[in-house]
């Protein structure tokens, strides 16, 4: 299985043209995917900014891996799209996508940490 998550949108261009064959999965929130974490996890977190303007994290990373898996286990698409990506990682590299520059602190980390426990 090969899942990578060294990419993130500012470099997906040049990661397209690296790798042409391989499948580049952007999981953000404003690109509508169920593997991107809740609107309100992205506030709590300090990532999107409060209606105030504000941006005060509420959690540390560990707390917003243990609600996004729940937001994800909960979610019956979000469920079936890991199953699909460890099926097409089965047979080409998969990219996961998202903003985030630094992966160790991305939900990208803890999509590719469920796909590999399925």
């Amino acid at each position: 299985m090969r899942i990578r998550i060294d990419c993130y949108l500012a470099k997906l261009k040049e990661f397209k043209r690296k790798y042409p064959y391989a499948h580049f999965e952007v999981i953000t929130n404003t690109s509508k995917s169920a593997l991107a974490p809740s609107k309100e996890l992205l506030i709590d977190a300090g990532i999107f900014k409060k209606p105030n303007g504000n941006k005060n994290p509420k959690m540390g990373f560990e707390e917003f891996k243990i609600r996004f898996m729940e937001e994800i286990y909960s979610n019956l698409n979000a469920c079936s799209k890991l199953l699909d990506l460890k099926n097409l990682a089965e047979k080409k590299t998969v990219f996961l996508v998202c903003y985030c520059e630094n992966p160790g602190f991305c939900h990208r980390s803890i999509i590719k940490e469920m796909i590999e426990r399925i």
